[in-house]
């Protein structure tokens, strides 16, 4: 991969960090104003803002295994079991942020008064894009796997 390549994916990476990390600053403040605004459903901002924290760092936690990805690269150890253990990580994260969209979409659903709308849309494109993604990462790390054995198995030879 093109050094110029991994460095622009790094900076990326270093603005989307940033980003979340001012998002999960700012959070909690969004949403205790917008609980002061709408009092019938204040007592859902802990728990939601909460789930939403934990989905920012499941993203968080990705994209620093994307890091350490990149770095495999330039180092080109990316063939090798570590590489997969790191892609684990990104799946995992993947399905954690899934789930908790899932939870906090079906008690949007089911438990709070007037629950729906643009919101629920929303939610459900997550839900969708979630599992797409993570349906990726799974064939990519199959991919990874015969790659590792394959290269093994050509490191034998010679």
């Amino acid at each position: 991969m093109h050094t110029l390549a991994i460095q622009s994916l790094r900076v990326a990476l270093v603005i989307l960090l940033l980003g979340s990390v001012l998002v999960q600053v700012l959070l909690p403040v969004m949403a205790s104003g917008f609980g002061e605004g709408t009092p019938e459903v204040a007592y859902l901002v802990v728990p939601y803002s909460l789930a939403a924290i934990l989905f920012i760092g499941c993203v968080q936690v990705a994209l620093l295994a994307v890091w350490r990805l990149l770095s495999m690269i330039r180092g080109e150890a990316i063939f090798t079991g570590r590489a997969v253990r790191w892609v684990d990580i990104i799946i995992a994260c993947a399905s954690v942020a899934t789930v908790l969209t899932v939870g906090v979409l079906v008690h949007m659903l089911g438990f709070v008064p007037g629950g729906g709308g643009p919101t629920v849309y929303f939610m459900a494109a997550t839900i969708f894009g979630g599992l797409t993604f993570l349906l990726l990462m799974v064939v990519m790390r199959g991919l990874l796997v015969s790659a590792v054995a394959d290269r093994t198995e050509l490191d034998e030879v010679i």
